[in-house]
């Protein structure tokens, strides 16, 4: 390309393009407007508008998750740039790389109280890895060039680029292809020959070992490393919430998840019941874990694996930490073991297989319910068994997480989108279309609850805006159901802004009562959509979506009554499920 004269903002958008940026969500404003600009006449990059600042950053956040690469989002100054906090926090709680950028007022101007002036870095700095303000034009390569760095490598995560527009405007004498050229390698910390000598030592000792995978997986893009891994050593794979999609949930070895409320009866078990735990770049945070007395009692060891040496022994201890890149230790820990032709105690026989298939099954939760008002249960097992294998399904936080956490099962990486540590809802429609623009050729499903649509509704016109084909599968109670039903376990049933159903007058029917009509108010925003009161119905409803080529909404009326409630550990602890008929560690 060689070196060329442009605006700070041109540069920024050939910056990204040059970087393989190919889409770019939000919403334009004064402030932003030089970047946007250099966006449509320079670039080739898509920009779609949203219809909230945050379903920009959600979009952002769910390419990335979706795709493996960087999601980039914009908007203007002050409340533009305030919108997209949660959404920044809630790719900082899953270490996911995204790029947002926000416009500010004049650099001579800050501090003034201007109109839509707002302390955006300093705001965004807590949940961040990194927030920066242009404060001279002139250092643009820089400027961008570190924040790309900084999103990417290490342990990633989002970046805030704040940009004073007189600093847009600046001129600067650069060659982009050079700037790109010398970006360093990221040096990841590799676990070393040692490392893999003492896991050995553990594992040959051993009677019970699980590995145990983490959201770090599929960071890591190291879900065949996973996959040759457990084959090798013939163990049984456990995940998290965050890694649910990291190992295929049909596989023989697959033993299931781990977690206080995202979880299967079988996966708890496994873990309570092994002597050694591998965790595999996951950070053992609270809803997987609960109490941690599980992982220090009856001599159970445990190995864990991050990248981040801070998450070691930070909330369980460990006998043996090791910090390293997750792929590179599965690498070695595989290619070592068949070089030594070493046993696991477990599996020490000669051509032992290891096949959990029936114990899965055995433990599984009850979903065949032929009850109405539909059960959740049975919604998700028919839009499960409706689905291709490598379809992508969003989820905001609430009850139908938790249902689809404990219930659904995932056979390819990076198809389960969940806000894990920040539990956002309204998150999972923008993810659900970013998927979708990412990848055309595949399904992608939103699946929330009536609460968690009314926080993203707005962007139904979004998909509509840009026909964008998702499926909105929206299991509605009128309730916002997993603090109903905390209120009703932990509060003796008082019960208080949890009811959201109200007779409206202008729908017609025996169902008025439950409020909002989401078909009708899609409709009106231009999305097909239909309602469905029996089990029966929903896999043709789903056929309808997916042969109408457009976005579409199914709201599944489902039970509300508090009673049939979502099993969760009621003393914070894997084995502690007293709301469950299911689980029995005493067999």
């Amino acid at each position: 390309m060689g070196k060329q004269i442009m605006t700070a903002a041109e540069l920024i958008a050939l910056y990204l393009e040059k970087r393989g940026v190919k889409h770019l969500y939000g919403v334009p404003g004064a402030a932003i407007l030089p970047f946007y600009d250099a966006v449509k006449e320079l670039t080739k990059i898509e920009s779609y508008v949203v219809r909230h600042e945050q379903t920009g950053a959600f979009m952002a956040d769910g390419y990335s998750r979706a795709t493996g690469e960087v999601g980039v989002c914009a908007a203007t100054s002050g409340p533009g740039g305030t919108n997209f906090l949660t959404g920044l926090y809630s790719a900082w709680m899953d270490s996911v790389p995204m790029i947002a950028i926000t416009g500010q007022q004049k650099n001579s101007l800050i501090g003034t109280m201007q109109f839509q002036e707002a302390p955006i870095v300093e705001m965004a700095k807590p949940v961040t890895k990194a927030a920066y303000r242009l404060t001279d034009g002139s250092k643009a390569a820089q400027f961008i060039h570190e924040a790309w760095i900084t999103a990417t490598t290490g342990r990633k995560g989002p970046v805030l680029l704040d940009l004073p527009v007189d600093q847009q405007k600046v001129e600067i004498e650069v060659d982009i292809d050079e700037l790109i050229a010398s970006t360093p390698v990221d040096n990841l910390p590799q676990a070393t020959d040692a490392d893999i000598q003492k896991t050995f030592e553990l594992l040959k000792d051993a009677k019970r070992p699980v590995l145990l995978s983490g959201g770090g997986v599929n960071l890591a893009n190291a879900t065949a490393e996973l996959k040759a891994l457990a084959e090798e050593l013939q163990i049984p794979v456990v995940t998290t919430g965050m890694g649910m999609d990291t190992f295929p949930n049909d596989h023989p070895l697959f033993a299931g998840r781990m977690g206080t409320m995202l979880d299967t009866p079988f996966g708890n078990k496994t873990i309570v019941e092994a002597d050694l735990v591998i965790n595999l770049a996951g950070r053992f945070a609270d809803r997987s874990t609960g109490n941690v007395g599980v992982f220090t009692q009856n001599g159970k060891k445990i190995i864990h694996v991050n990248l981040d040496n801070k998450e070691i022994g930070k909330v369980v201890p460990t006998t043996l930490g090791i910090v390293s890149d997750v792929k590179t230790f599965m690498v070695k820990l595989t290619e070592a073991y068949k070089d030594l032709g070493a046993t696991v105690a477990a599996t020490a026989e000669a051509d032992t297989k290891i096949d959990l298939t029936e114990e899965r099954k055995k433990w599984a939760r009850k979903t065949d319910y032929t009850t109405l008002p539909i059960r959740q249960e049975r919604a998700l097992r028919e839009l499960r068994e409706f689905l291709d294998r490598d379809a992508f399904v969003s989820h905001d936080c609430g009850i139908s997480q938790i249902w689809s956490c404990q219930l659904f099962e995932t056979y390819e990486p990076r198809t389960y989108l969940l806000t894990g540590g920040a539990g956002t809802m309204g998150w999972g429609l923008g993810a659900a279309m970013a998927a979708k623009l990412a990848f055309p050729e595949r399904q992608s499903v939103n699946i929330l609850g009536d609460g968690s649509l009314g926080m993203s509704l707005q962007d139904i016109a979004t998909a509509a805006k840009h026909d964008i084909p998702v499926i909105i599968f929206c299991m509605n109670n009128s309730l916002l159901g997993l603090i109903r039903q905390q209120q009703n376990w932990f509060y003796d049933n008082r019960r208080i802004s949890t009811d959201l159903e109200y007779k409206n007058e202008l729908t017609d029917g025996e169902h008025s009562e439950r409020g909002i009509d989401f078909v009708k108010t899609a409709a009106g925003m231009g999305v097909r959509g239909e309602l469905v009161t029996h089990y029966d119905d929903i896999k043709p409803a789903l056929q309808r979506a997916v042969d109408s080529g457009k976005p579409y909404i199914i709201e599944v009326l489902v039970d509300g009554d508090p009673e049939k409630a979502c099993e969760f550990s009621n003393n914070g602890a894997l084995n502690g499920f007293k709301y469950s008929d299911k689980i029995n560690y005493s067999k």
